[in-house]
C-alpha cells in the first residue's frame, strides 16, 4: 500500500464524522466523510475462518503455510478496498477500528489510528438532544450514525 493508512474511531457523538469531513477536503487525503464497512468486512472474514473446520485442518497439516496465505489474503483486501488511490493517505472510519487495533497493525504495520474522544456527559447529552428531537414518536432509531441521519434528516 503505498498510502499510509489511517483509521478513525471513538463513540458516538465524539466528533468522529466532523473530522473525517474535514480531513475529506486535503488534496492529499482520501476519506470518504463517513463510515466505511471495511473493518467490518476483514472482521467478518476472521469469524468466518475461525468457524471454518477445513482451513483449521489446514493449520494442523502446516501453520505456518496456511497462516501466511491467510495474512497475505487479508492484506491484500484491505490494501485492494483504496487501490486506485493516488493519494499520500487513507483515512477509513468505523467505530470497530478500535476493537480491531491487534488485526489492522497484522495487516498493515504502519498504519495509523485516531480516537476521537469527548467526555462522556457531552455524549450523553448530545444523545438526549437528538432523542428530544423525536419525542412524539415511540421509536428508538438504529445505534448506527446512517439509521439517525436518515431518520432525523441530517
Amino acid at each position: 500500500m503505498s498510502s499510509q493508512f489511517i483509521g478513525v474511531t471513538g463513540l458516538p457523538r465524539a466528533g468522529s464524522t466532523l473530522l473525517c469531513q474535514l480531513l475529506a477536503q486535503h488534496p492529499e487525503i482520501q476519506c470518504e466523510g463517513n463510515s466505511s464497512p471495511l473493518c467490518n468486512t476483514l472482521l467478518g472474514m476472521r469469524r468466518m475462518i475461525s468457524d471454518d473446520s477445513f482451513f483449521l485442518s489446514q493449520l494442523d497439516q502446516s501453520f505456518d503455510t496456511s497462516y501466511a496465505h491467510l495474512t497475505s489474503a487479508m492484506q491484500g483486501f484491505l490494501r485492494g478496498w483504496n487501490q486506485d488511490c493516488k493519494k499520500q493517505a487513507v483515512v477509513d472510519k468505523n467505530r470497530a477500528w478500535l476493537h480491531a487495533v491487534e488485526l489492522l497493525l497484522h495487516l498493515e504495520p504502519e498504519a495509523k489510528l485516531i480516537v476521537c474522544l469527548r467526555e462522556l456527559g457531552q455524549i450523553y447529552g448530545s444523545i438526549e438532544a437528538q432523542h428530544q428531537r423525536t419525542i412524539l414518536m415511540n421509536y428508538t432509531p438504529p445505534i448506527h450514525e446512517y439509521g439517525w441521519r436518515r431518520f432525523l434528516g441530517c
